[in-house]
């Protein structure tokens, strides 16, 4: 059931990273490696658009929302996109960014605890750190940008994912760090 990979090609891939790819050339050899990276790991239960909006907590639970690009693939990509979501929060929210960015971290390494000893956690990091910069830039160049950034922190955060391409952190902690940094005026 969780094999057909449609809705994620046509929801995702394509609006996000392959049309991102044709809008700014300049990433279009990294996010071509990646829409294939993507579809090459097939490890575990993604769910597409796990973002803040489509998580509710009910009774000490998660409750997901917005299930329709869910599918077998990389873990990395749910990390990405919601990765993306706490760094442009920060980015747009700036009185707010700090603690933003500690909350990307926090993310990061509960996620790293709980399923570090996992047989596909191997490589789960780099591929995180791929699909966060590559999310960064399609929401600000792809076919659903962020709408609640304005034109000038659109540019400004496409500017710095093109440069997190070319200077590619290792780590998860150290992009937040430098994306932190470079987002400052």
């Amino acid at each position: 059931m969780f094999e057909d990979r449609e809705f994620f090609e046509t929801l995702r891939l394509e609006p996000y990273y392959q049309f991102a790819g044709e809008r700014v050339p300049e990433a279009g050899l990294f996010l071509h490696d990646l829409i294939e990276a993507n579809r090459a790991h097939c490890v575990t239960l993604v769910h597409g658009d796990y973002s803040p909006k489509n998580i509710l907590v009910y009774q000490g639970r998660l409750i997901l929302l917005d299930h329709e690009v869910v599918h077998v693939g990389d873990p990395a990509f749910d990390l990405g996109f919601s990765l993306t979501h706490l760094l442009s929060k920060g980015h747009h929210l700036k009185e707010h960014r700090s603690p933003f960015l500690a909350a990307a971290i926090a993310y990061w390494e509960t996620y790293e605890t709980e399923t570090g000893s996992t047989a596909w956690f191997s490589g789960v990091e780099s591929r995180a750190v791929n699909n966060t910069i590559a999310c960064l830039l399609a929401r600000t160049s792809g076919r659903s940008p962020l709408e609640y950034l304005s034109d000038d922190e659109r540019r400004k955060q496409k500017q710095v994912a093109l440069h997190l391409i070319l200077h590619r952190p290792d780590t998860v902690p150290a992009l937040v760090e430098d994306f932190g940094r470079r987002i400052e005026p």
